[in-house]
């Protein structure tokens, strides 16, 4: 689950280890923000903070109200209930977000988006017959003109997805399942 000012993941995660104590935790990271190496490395960085490097106004994401470059008090309660973290790209969020759309009729935002790539990246990594809980948190109607612009996900260097396509965590799903 991603972070905004992290009372969502902090309070959920910790409810849950709470209920069963082998309930995995993964925070979902974007490009840019520090909460990824707090949780993996007990230090809040991000290479875009290097000296020289850091703006005033830092917009390294399209997703938007989530990622931080720094620990908030809400998001520093649940620590200790997070038990690891995975980065998704803004380019497999768009893709998700298309993809879910157009298989689910879910018109989903960023932070959506980046929770569904994160819960199916950590659910390939689990056992047969775990479970996987995520959040669809925000509407795509509140990012109409930016992560579902066309022209502005393009000015970024992203690829619009087309009609057919399909992410990449769900391509070696797919393509197991015709191995089979």
């Amino acid at each position: 689950m991603s972070s905004g000012t992290g009372g969502t993941v902090a309070g959920v995660g910790t409810f849950l280890k709470q209920v069963n104590p082998n309930v995995l935790t993964v925070l979902v990271d974007p490009p840019g923000s520090s909460l990824y190496h707090k949780i993996e490395h007990g230090v809040a960085y991000a290479v875009e903070q290097q000296e020289r490097t850091l703006r005033k106004h830092r917009y390294d994401t399209l997703a938007e109200g989530i990622g931080l470059d720094r620990v908030t008090h809400n998001f520093s309660l649940g620590l200790d209930c997070i038990d690891r973290a995975i980065r998704v790209t803004d380019q497999e969020a768009v893709d998700m977000a298309h993809w879910i759309l157009r298989t689910e009729g879910l018109w989903i935002g960023s932070s959506s988006a980046m929770n569904l790539v994160g819960a199916i990246r950590t659910a390939l990594d689990l056992p047969e017959g775990s479970h996987v809980v995520t959040m669809i948190c925000d509407g795509g109607q509140r990012h109409a003109t930016r992560f579902w612009d066309p022209s502005f996900i393009q000015e970024w260097g992203l690829q619009w997805p087309d009609r057919y396509g399909i992410p990449d965590c769900l391509q070696s799903i797919l393509k197991s399942g015709t191995d089979k």
